[in-house]
């Protein structure tokens, strides 16, 4: 069989549950790693295969116990799938964003708040895992990926490696993800290289266990102020990816795409192609930039020219509906969890239902004491339910049928008391009513998706 090619074991599984390979993304802990669709386009995720040869049982406990963990900074795994001839897959969910290992060929020295943004999310992502048991064991640049919300996500548990316990400790998880952090600072002596070359050689600062992550975590941000990650522009990612995709032939699809694929052959496949890769890494950057400048603009850290267009560069991630649907989701997620007002009136739109509830909700919130700590939504699938449209009294609407699952968070009481762990939700669909508003989209409503 083409090596490039999707399992036809592992496709029958598939199809059984109602999805299908689309297209090969490339590697990951050195598994092929392909995005996966369901058959009505509504849904989609990764799926990682596992070839019978490195498949065992104690990597089968591993993933049934990723399936069971949720935190805003890990890569999610929903489902493990066995097939007739002893491979599996592994369904993850999708990040839209950027892998740091491309960030960092592009930018190879960051700011020490950069750091912190980068560093302490994922220093309480690894204190999460190792809580319940799991260590990453092989933490690298390639594991972590940007997402378009600013949030570093770790990603790469699941990869092939010889039967046997593992050796890997909590220790080395943090000494490597201390090791990442200073591979992306400059050479000059600073407290914050100081703080990560302690943790490097497993001392982590402030804690009398080296295995600490969650101690590494605070004392990164004690040194400074979190900053936004800095990105490159769109069109230096755009043409780092088309260097890349020119450098490497692209993975066959699946039998049952080549016919497609087959009569699209020529110079015009490769133009669409370059454009396509071009397109995709623009709109990443487009979005995960306009929402680091938001936040340079919200500390004042730009004035006059440079912070109108900060501004215009974030109303421009909200002029799509279906990306609008998924950075609104995000933006009101941030609202809630500051209890700010004044961020719901920027997703909401004025006088709309959505408003309403929102706002009420908030106050509540405030009038108890109460905050949601971690509260983060994941949106699964945003799909269009038809184009923008005029109504009577002259507002455009857009509709858009969004799947999304709520993680798992904290409900804070007065002085940070923990009220209650709430746990993820099960995925479900709405539909997201959208009004053009001040030159963007923003939410009027929400209703009950129909079966």
């Amino acid at each position: 069989m083409d090596p490039g090619a999707f399992p036809p074991d592992a496709e029958a599984v598939l199809a059984s549950i109602g999805f299908g390979p689309r297209r090969r993304l490339g590697a990951e802990g050195g598994l092929a790693r392909w995005r996966v669709v369901s058959h009505d386009d509504l849904s989609a995720c990764t799926g990682l295969v596992l070839p019978a040869a490195v498949a065992c049982e104690a990597l089968d406990r591993r993933v049934e116990r990723l399936t069971t963990l949720r935190h805003p900074h890990v890569v999610a795994t929903y489902r493990l799938l066995h097939t007739e001839r002893g491979s599996r897959i592994v369904l993850g969910a999708e990040v839209d964003g950027v892998g740091l290992e491309i960030l960092r060929r592009i930018r190879p020295q960051w700011e020490p708040g950069e750091i912190v943004t980068l560093v302490a999310p994922l220093a309480d992502a690894l204190a999460y895992l190792h809580r319940y048991g799991v260590i990453h064991g092989a933490l690298e640049v390639a594991s972590v990926t940007i997402g378009l919300d600013g949030r570093p996500m770790l990603g790469g548990l699941v990869r092939a490696e010889a039967p046997g316990p593992s050796l890997a400790t909590e220790r080395d998880d943090v000494a490597a993800l201390a090791r990442l952090g200073l591979s992306l600072l400059g050479s000059e002596p600073t407290e914050m290289r100081a703080v990560l070359a302690t943790a490097a050689a497993s001392e982590v600062p402030g804690s009398t266990d080296a295995a600490d992550a969650e101690a590494l975590a605070r004392a990164c941000e004690h040194v400074c102020p979190a900053l936004p990650i800095r990105l490159p522009s769109a069109e230096v990612l755009a043409a780092r990816a088309v260097s890349a995709r020119a450098a490497s032939p692209e993975p066959s699809p699946p039998d049952r795409h080549r016919r497609r694929v087959a009569s699209g052959s020529g110079p015009g496949r490769h133009r669409r192609r370059t454009v396509g890769a071009f397109a995709a890494i623009a709109i990443a950057c487009g979005l995960v930039g306009a929402l680091a400048l938001g936040l340079l603009v919200a500390r004042g850290g730009l004035t006059g020219p440079a912070a109108m267009s900060a501004a215009e560069s974030a109303d421009a991630a909200l002029t799509d509906p279906v990306a609008a649907a998924r950075e609104l989701t995000r933006l009101r997620d941030a609202a809630i969890r500051a209890s700010d007002e004044d961020a719901l009136a920027e997703v909401t739109a004025d006088g709309s239902p959505a408003r309403e509830r929102d706002v009420t909700f908030v106050r509540r919130l405030v009038d108890a004491g109460v905050r949601l700590e971690g509260l983060s939504t994941e949106v699964i699938a945003a799909v269009a339910l038809s184009a923008p449209s005029s109504a009577e009294n002259g507002d455009v609407t857009a509709r858009v049928l969004l799947t999304s699952r709520i993680g798992a968070h904290r409900r804070l009481g007065p002085g940070g008391a923990v009220l209650r762990e709430v746990p993820a939700t099960e995925p479900s669909r709405v539909v997201l009513v959208l009004r053009w508003s001040g030159a963007r989209w923003r939410v009027s409503d929400v209703e009950r998706a129909t079966p």
